[in-house]
C-alpha cells in the first residue's frame, strides 16, 4: 500500500539524517533540527527526540544513548532539563521569554522512551531514572488540575514548535507531553520493579487526562490551546491528544470528524497549520517581521504535524490519511523540504529534519495496523 511514496519518503529521511550528523564538542554525535544549514546550529533535544522517536532503525543506539547521558549531566542544581547544548558547547535552558522551556524534562522522558523501546540498555535507564523524574518535576503545573500551567504576566516558551507565541494558562500541548512523559516513566517504572514511583506516575498521568476537558471547545469541537491567552482552537494539539491515547472513543471521534471535515482550513500540500485559517494567534511572545501573520508559527503549514493529521484522518475515514501523506511527499518532491511553508510562495528553512520523521513514523505505524487489520 502506497509503496512508492513510503520508499520516497524513507529516503529523504535517509539522506537528511546523514546531512544533520555532525560531531558535537562536548563528544556525542549530534544532529541538528536542519541539515547542512545555518539555521539551528545546536543539539536541540526536542528534535533529536522526534529524530530517535520516528527513524531509530538509522540512528544508533549509541548515540541516543550518548546524547542522554550528556543531557542528564547538564540538569541544573534545581534539576532543570537544557533546551538545547550549541555547537559551542553552551548549554542553553530558556528559549524566549525569562522563565525555562517547559518542554524539554518532557522530551527527555519520551527520548529515554524511544531509547528503551528500540533495544537499550536496562541498566543505563536504571542510573538515570531518578534523575529523569527530577527534571519532569520542574514542569509548571496547576496542583488542582495537574495541567501544565504558564503564567500570564510572564508568557515563555513551553512547547518548541509554538516558542514564539504566548499560549497562557493551561497549556493544551504541554499538558498532553507531561500526561505522555508520566505514562512513559510509569512504563519504566514497573519494568524496572520501582511500584510506588510506578503507581505515583499513573496517577499523575490519570489526573491530567480527566481535567482536558477544562480546555475543551464545544463551539470548535476542539480543543483551546490555551485557557488564558490564545484560547484558540487548537489544529495541533487536538489530533495529538487523539494521537497519544489521551482522550476516550468518543471524544476522538469528535475530534477526528471535526478535523476532516474542516481540513481545507488548515492543510496546504499536505503541511498543516496550528490554528484554522482565518486565525492568527492573538498574543506573541516574539513581536517582530518573522513572527507576523503569514510568517513562521504565525500561520504557515507545517509537514511537522502531517503525520498526526494522518493517524486521525484514517480514525474518521480510512483512506483518507494515507491520501494526506502522499500529497505531502508529492510537494517535497515539487517544491523540496521545507520547516514551514505558506501561500504566495512563502518558505522557511530547507531541509528541515521533523518535516520528513514525523510523517515517516506516522506511515509506519499506518501500514502496521493496515497489515495487522488484513
Amino acid at each position: 500500500m502506497n509503496g512508492d511514496a513510503f520508499g520516497e519518503l524513507q529516503g529523504r529521511v535517509v539522506n537528511l539524517l546523514a546531512r544533520a550528523r555532525t560531531n558535537h564538542p562536548l563528544g556525542v554525535i549530534a544532529y541538528t533540527p536542519a541539515a547542512e544549514g545555518e539555521a539551528y546550529p545546536a543539539l536541540y533535544l526536542r528534535d533529536f527526540t522526534y529524530m530517535a522517536e520516528s527513524a531509530s532503525e538509522f540512528m544508533p543506539l549509541t548515540e541516543v544513548r550518548a546524547v542522554i547521558a550528556l543531557l542528564v549531566a547538564h540538569l541544573s542544581r534545581e534539576g532543570l532539563c537544557p533546551e538545547r547544548i550549541t555547537n559551542q558547547g553552551e548549554v542553553v535552558y530558556v528559549c524566549h521569554g525569562a522563565r525555562p522551556a517547559v518542554d524539554s524534562p518532557l522530551f527527555l522522558a519520551k527520548l529515554c522512551a524511544a531509547y528503551a523501546r528500540h533495544g537499550g540498555e536496562r541498566v543505563f535507564l536504571a542510573a538515570v531514572f531518578s534523575d529523569v523524574c527530577r527534571a519532569v518535576a520542574t514542569t509548571p503545573t496547576e496542583i488542582a488540575t495537574g495541567l501544565v500551567w504558564v503564567d500570564p504576566a510572564a508568557p515563555h516558551t513551553a512547547y518548541g514548535f509554538t516558542d514564539t507565541i504566548a499560549i497562557t494558562g493551561r497549556h493544551l500541548f504541554c499538558s498532553l507531553l507531561l500526561f505522555e512523559a508520566c505514562e512513559i516513566l510509569a512504563a519504566l517504572a514497573h519494568d524496572l520493579e520501582r511500584p510506588a514511583d510506578s503507581v505515583r506516575l499513573r496517577e499523575q498521568a490519570a489526573k491530567i487526562r480527566a481535567n482536558l476537558d477544562l480546555l475543551w471547545s464545544p463551539e470548535d469541537n476542539l480543543f483551546f490551546a490555551g485557557s488564558e491567552d490564545c484560547r484558540q482552537a487548537d489544529v495541533w494539539g487536538s489530533a495529538y491528544a487523539c494521537v497519544i491515547g489521551a482522550v476516550d472513543d468518543a471524544r476522538r471521534h469528535t475530534i477526528a470528524r471535526t478535523l476532516l471535515d474542516q481540513r481545507e482550513r488548515f492543510v496546504l500540500r499536505g503541511q498543516i497549520r496550528h490554528l484554522l485559517r482565518p486565525a492568527f494567534w492573538h498574543r506573541l511572545i516574539v513581536e517582530s517581521e518573522w513572527t507576523s501573520a503569514g510568517c513562521f508559527q504565525n500561520g504557515p503549514y507545517w509537514g511537522t504535524a502531517t503525520g498526526w493529521l494522518a493517524e486521525v484522518f484514517e480514525m474518521a475515514e480510512p483512506g483518507c490519511g494515507f491520501a494526506l501523506l502522499r500529497e505531502l511527499v508529492a510537494d517535497f518532491a515539487a517544491h523540496g523540504v521545507w520547516e514551514c511553508i505558506g501561500p504566495g510562495g512563502y518558505a522557511r528553512v530547507a531541509n528541515n529534519l521533523s518535516s520528513v520523521c514525523l510523517p515517516y513514523a506516522a506511515w509506519k505505524k499506518l501500514r502496521a495496523s493496515a497489515a495487522s487489520a488484513r
